[in-house]
């Protein structure tokens, strides 16, 4: 896998309504706004698959506390703030994927400056993840599957000014497939926010799983 990269060859593209982003994760539900903007940091209460209850939340979260330990909890936090940030303003985000041969290449964006500093967060956060095999979302099948297959799946991220370009590629075609369906649900969070995120994402019917 590729480390992260910037690129400052396209152009920034103007914020209609930029605002400022509070500073900082508040921890559940308790996000900040920022000065003049309705923009608020921080995760969502009860954010979880649909149907477990918010207790239910709270042992899962207690008990990967318990697994990985406090540095990487405060991590893991840090990245649920923001993803969460992302979803409660997906409508101010634009994706375009392609699939290509060997997997995806996708552009995400947003005309808001305070929404591209969370793309600069979020992503490579995803990438580091991934390659540490620090997992997440382990109720929902795709995101377990393509933990376990990290080894397989090659992944270049580049920070453009307005957002992030991300080609992911394997050479393994059942990986591919996987990838490919994996692209599809992060742009259905982004057409769908919170909606989208409490629900399941299918493996493709002919995938082979491996977890």
């Amino acid at each position: 896998m590729k480390k992260v990269k910037e690129l400052r060859s396209i152009p920034v593209m103007q914020a209609a309504n930029p605002g400022g982003m509070g500073g900082g994760g508040g921890g559940r539900g308790r996000g900040r706004m920022g000065a003049g903007a309705n923009f608020r940091f921080g995760s969502e209460a009860g954010m979880a698959p649909a149907g477990m209850t918010l207790d239910q939340e709270e042992t899962m979260e207690m008990e990967m506390a318990a697994r990985v330990g406090n540095d990487r909890m405060a991590r893991h936090q840090h990245d649920q703030d923001v993803f969460h940030t992302l979803l409660r303003h997906h409508e101010q985000i634009h994706r375009e994927v392609t699939n290509i041969p060997t997997g995806i290449r996708s552009l995400t964006t947003s005309e808001n400056p305070d929404i591209v500093k969370l793309l600069h967060d979020h992503v490579p956060a995803m990438h580091h993840r991934l390659e540490e095999n620090f997992g997440l979302r382990y109720w929902d099948p795709a995101f377990p599957e393509i933990f376990a297959q990290r080894d397989k799946v090659r992944m270049e991220v580049t920070l453009v000014p307005n957002g992030a370009l991300v080609e992911e590629t394997s050479e393994d075609a059942n990986v591919v497939k996987l990838i490919q369906a994996h692209g599809l649900v992060v742009s259905l969070f982004v057409q769908k926010g919170f909606a989208q995120a409490q629900q399941q994402s299918p493996l493709p019917a002919d995938y082979l799983r491996i977890t």
